[in-house]
């Protein structure tokens, strides 16, 4: 089932600064192609910093980014927002149900030995 974002209480929600960061990270045409992932999408973002490849979508209810950028915690990282923000322009349809890449472990090589 797709998930409706409020784009403006998203807006809302991001620090300032990261804010702005995005707002430079989409202006310099940083974002790559959104590609759908899990549920959710993700694109490679060109920084200052470096190159990172945020995912976003909707896990157990609540907006989520994953990046390679080191960002911990709650805190949502500019690449992530920028990613978002594309994707919210894009109408990008969120899953309900989204799992971010690497969450989902896959079955160990040797699973027929483990007793269960």
């Amino acid at each position: 089932m797709a998930v409706r974002i409020d784009i403006d209480a998203f807006r809302e929600s991001v620090p300032s600064s990261v804010a702005e960061s995005a707002a430079r990270l989409l202006s310099n045409g940083s974002v790559g192609e959104l590609v759908p992932a899990g549920g959710g999408v993700q694109a490679v973002v060109h920084s200052h910093d470096g190159v990172f490849q945020p995912w976003i979508g909707i896990v157990g209810g609540l907006f989520t980014t994953d990046c390679d950028c080191g960002t911990v915690g709650d805190d949502f990282c500019a690449h992530a927002v920028a990613t978002a923000l594309t994707a919210f322009h894009a109408g990008t349809a969120f899953s309900g149900a989204a799992t971010p890449p690497g969450a989902a472990p896959g079955e160990p090589e040797h699973a027929h030995y483990l007793d269960e």
